[in-house]
């Protein structure tokens, strides 16, 4: 589960009651065609200011002087290695500005499997679009994303809130949130566990050894304890912790990944001994 934040507006311009079009709309796209596309359906939709960024870096930049109220950005074939392509996303969503971490982010990519999809919601992008798009398709997305949602911060995740209101043939996910605790629609512990096998199926994905003997310890102890309260928690959160480390020294050497993870392993173990 781990403990989130939840800022009740998601688009630090709504409570003030303007719109996406009144805020300077932010395009990032490397295409020439592409770009005119988008430019012009934008302006044709009435936003009343578009700025175009050649780079990554000057886009940020965009980002924190004019705080606009859209960012429309490709996911560009050069950029196949996902963290890459989605630095600017993580970027945005990790400023420690509040105002410019909530503007809300339209991705677009020539990438359109699950996985994809997945990394880039999980990343913070507020909608996904595959290129090439329909000016119909890329409008929709953009009033879609300029819908106010909750802003969530947990130790893995900052963006929007990952879940959608119910719609016709759509699945929710298992309960796993505090909220969900809460309201009485699960109980802690069963939370803890769906949170661990989303965890889980997210660590599967990218394949990293060090990141699954995480999630399998953290499987391991939650499958143990038959309670779930503060000790337990702080637990979660030292996986949710060592994952954050392990992303963060993905260039270091094997010794330094392994560390982190035999360091946590023998914290569970000893937890474990005493249950």
């Amino acid at each position: 589960m781990g403990a989130a934040i939840a800022i009740e507006s998601f688009a630090h311009w709504s409570s003030h009651g303007d719109t996406w079009r009144d805020r300077p709309v932010l395009v990032l796209e490397q295409g020439t065609l592409m770009r005119r596309l988008m430019t012009s359906t934008l302006s044709t939709a009435g936003a009343k200011t578009i700025i175009t960024a050649g780079s990554e870096a000057e886009a940020k930049s965009i980002i924190e002087r004019d705080l606009p109220g859209m960012v429309v950005t490709g996911w560009s074939a050069g950029q196949r290695d996902h963290r890459q392509g989605l630095a600017l996303v993580k970027s945005i969503r990790e400023s420690s500005n509040i105002a410019s971490r909530d503007v809300p982010i339209v991705l677009t990519s020539q990438y359109s499997s699950r996985v994809d999809v997945e990394r880039a919601r999980d990343a913070g992008a507020s909608e996904f679009l595959k290129k090439p798009l329909s000016t119909a398709d890329f409008l929709q997305r953009v009033e879609h994303a300029a819908i106010p949602r909750l802003f969530v911060k947990q130790t893995r995740f900052a963006g929007p809130d990952r879940r959608r209101k119910t719609r016709e043939g759509y699945r929710p996910p298992p309960f796993k949130r505090n909220k969900d605790v809460e309201n009485g629609l699960v109980d802690s512990l069963t939370a803890a566990r769906n949170a661990c096998l989303a965890l889980a199926y997210e660590v599967a994905r990218d394949g990293c050894l060090q990141a699954r003997r995480v999630s399998v310890s953290l499987n391991r102890y939650l499958g143990a304890v038959r309670d779930f309260g503060p000790k337990e928690n702080e637990i979660v959160e030292m996986h949710r912790a060592a994952l954050v480390q392990l992303e963060r020294a993905r260039d270091a050497n094997d010794a330094v990944r392994i560390s982190v993870v035999q360091g946590l392993e023998d914290v569970v173990k000893m937890r474990l001994s005493r249950l």
